[in-house]
C-alpha cells in the first residue's frame, strides 16, 4: 500500500465531508455520491476495511448534521419565524401568523388600551400605539419579552413606521423620528400636502409619501439628517393613479399602486433611493380598487413584499410570483381588522 495516497485520499475525503456538512440538511443521495467518488480514485488492491472506515466517518458526520450546529445569529425578524408575518386579530393582541395557511403560530403580546392595525416592526421590536389619559404614546414591544412606553404625546398617530432603531410617526402638519437615544427629529410638511405614509429605511433615510389635495402622490425621499422637505429626492411613478403604500427594499424604495384608477389591478415598483430612478416595474395583479390608507406594504429579509388590506385581502409578492394570503384569524374565528406586517 503507498503511503502517501492513502494520506491524500484521507485528506481528499475529509475535504468532501466538510462541503457535505456545511448544508445543515444533506442530500438524500450525497452519501453514496461521495462513496461512489472516493471509490473511483482508490486503488482496487486497497482493503475494504479503508471503506469500512470511511463509512463509518461519513455516518458520524451525518449525525453531527441531524442534531444540528448551534450559530451565532443576528435577531430574528420579528415575524418570529420564516414565512410569518404580524397581525391584531383583537384590540392589544399582536400575533404571528403563518403565511401559506393563515394560521396562528403564536401570540407575541399584548398591549393594554394598543389600537387595532397600528403596527410597525424593526427586526426584535413591534410597535403600536395606545391611547392613555395623557394622550397618545408609542409602546415598544421587544420579541424577547418585555414592553416600554416611549415618552412623548404622538398626537393623531395614524402612520407609524420604524427602521434601524428609530421610530417615526405623523403628528399634524410634521413628521416626527424618534431616534433610540430618545432624542427627537422633527420634518416641517407644508400646510399644502397630504401625508398618505411613511417609511424609515435601516440606516436613518426617510420615505415619505405625499400630494397636493386632489393630485397623485409622490414619494418623497429625504437623507436622515433632514428637519424639511427641502433637498429631497422625487420618486415619480409613470401611472395614471399614484402610489397609495410604500416600504424600504434594502437600498431601494418600493410603491404598491394602482395600474389604472379605479380598476382591479397593481403592482409593487421600486424606485434607486439616490436618484428616484424607476428600477423595477412590478407584476401587475389582480386586487380590489386600493387607496390610501387601505393597504399597507412590507417586506421582509428575503425581499419578498407582504400587501395587506383592510379586508380587502392580501398578496406574498415574490418577484414575479404572486401568490394570495389567507386572512390573518386565530383558532377562536378572531380576524384582524388592520392589514399585517413583516
Amino acid at each position: 500500500m503507498n503511503d502517501g495516497n492513502s494520506t491524500r485520499d484521507v485528506d481528499l475525503l475529509r475535504a468532501q465531508l466538510h462541503r457535505l456538512v456545511e448544508d445543515v440538511e444533506p442530500k438524500p443521495d450525497a452519501l453514496p455520491r461521495l462513496l461512489a467518488a472516493t471509490r473511483g480514485r482508490r486503488s482496487p488492491r486497497r482493503p475494504l476495511l479503508a471503506l469500512v472506515g470511511a463509512v463509518a466517518v461519513a455516518a458520524a458526520a451525518f449525525v453531527v448534521v441531524s442534531l444540528g450546529i448551534p450559530r451565532q445569529q443576528e435577531p430574528e425578524p420579528v415575524s418570529v419565524q420564516p414565512d410569518s408575518y404580524l397581525a391584531a386579530p383583537a384590540p392589544g393582541v399582536i400575533a404571528s401568523f403563518d403565511l401559506r395557511s393563515g394560521r396562528e403560530n403564536q401570540e407575541v403580546a399584548r398591549v393594554d388600551g394598543a389600537d387595532a392595525g397600528v403596527l410597525a416592526t424593526d427586526r426584535d421590536r413591534v410597535y403600536t400605539t395606545v391611547s392613555t389619559s395623557d394622550g397618545r404614546r408609542i409602546v415598544e414591544v421587544l420579541l424577547r419579552g418585555g414592553q416600554r412606553v416611549l415618552p412623548g404625546d404622538i398626537g393623531d398617530g395614524r402612520l407609524l413606521t420604524a427602521g434601524g432603531g428609530r421610530v417615526a410617526y405623523l403628528d399634524g402638519k410634521a413628521v416626527v423620528v424618534v431616534h433610540d437615544g430618545g432624542q427627537q427629529q422633527r420634518i416641517a410638511i407644508p400646510p399644502e400636502l397630504r401625508v398618505d405614509d411613511l417609511a424609515l429605511a435601516d440606516d436613518g433615510r426617510l420615505a415619505v409619501l405625499a400630494g397636493h389635495q386632489g393630485s397623485q402622490a409622490l414619494v418623497l425621499l429625504l437623507a436622515p439628517d433632514a428637519t424639511s422637505l427641502a433637498g429631497h429626492v422625487d420618486a415619480v411613478p409613470d401611472a395614471t393613479c399614484g402610489p397609495v403604500a410604500i416600504a424600504w427594499s434594502g437600498r431601494d424604495v418600493a410603491a404598491l399602486q394602482p395600474v389604472d384608477c379605479g380598476g382591479e389591478q397593481a403592482r409593487v415598483a421600486t424606485f434607486a433611493a439616490d436618484s428616484g430612478r424607476k428600477i423595477g416595474a412590478g407584476v401587475p395583479f389582480r386586487t380590489p380598487p386600493l387607496a390610501a390608507g387601505q393597504a399597507r406594504l412590507s417586506t421582509d429579509p428575503l425581499g419578498r413584499f407582504l400587501v395587506s388590506t383592510k379586508g380587502k385581502g392580501q398578496w406574498l409578492v415574490d418577484g414575479s410570483v404572486i401568490r394570495p394570503i389567507p386572512p390573518a384569524c386565530t383558532d377562536d374565528g378572531a380576524c384582524a381588522e388592520g392589514p399585517g406586517v413583516f
